[in-house]
């Protein structure tokens, strides 16, 4: 769909697939979240899954942010749980997520795809 990741509407949420070594920066991050919100509003979503390995970021903490506002302002009530095998989330992830909480947005990182579709709402269960 963009390049760096696909996305892929499941049973009960869409499925966002991060290239490998994907890397957070705000063109890429807003890409994807902006992709996120516009398929989930068309298939009526409000829940979505990130998944990538080797996810890297290279964000300021105002960059992230600006970017916790974007889902809020294009599908509030949005939850997007992320599975981001080899990134270890740190204060700016916590703060990211926590700007997004306060925007109306839930977000979550997780490092197991069954503890996150379980948040989710949507079971235990792989995609694909």
């Amino acid at each position: 769909m963009s390049s760096g990741f696909t996305l892929e509407p499941r049973e009960g949420y869409l499925y966002v697939h991060l290239a490998p070594g994907f890397e957070m920066t705000p063109e890429s991050t807003a890409a994807v979240w902006i992709a996120t919100c516009e398929a989930c509003r068309e298939r009526g979503l409000s829940r979505a899954l990130a998944e990538g390995d080797g996810v890297t970021r290279r964000l300021t903490p105002m960059q992230s942010f600006d970017i916790a506002g974007i889902a809020a302002r294009l599908l509030p009530g949005l939850s997007m749980a992320c599975v981001f095998r080899g990134y270890v989330p740190d204060a700016q992830s916590e703060f990211f997520r926590t700007a997004a909480l306060n925007r109306g947005v839930r977000m979550e990182f997780f490092q197991d795809l069954n503890a996150a579709l379980r948040w989710l709402g949507a079971g235990d269960r792989s995609p694909g």
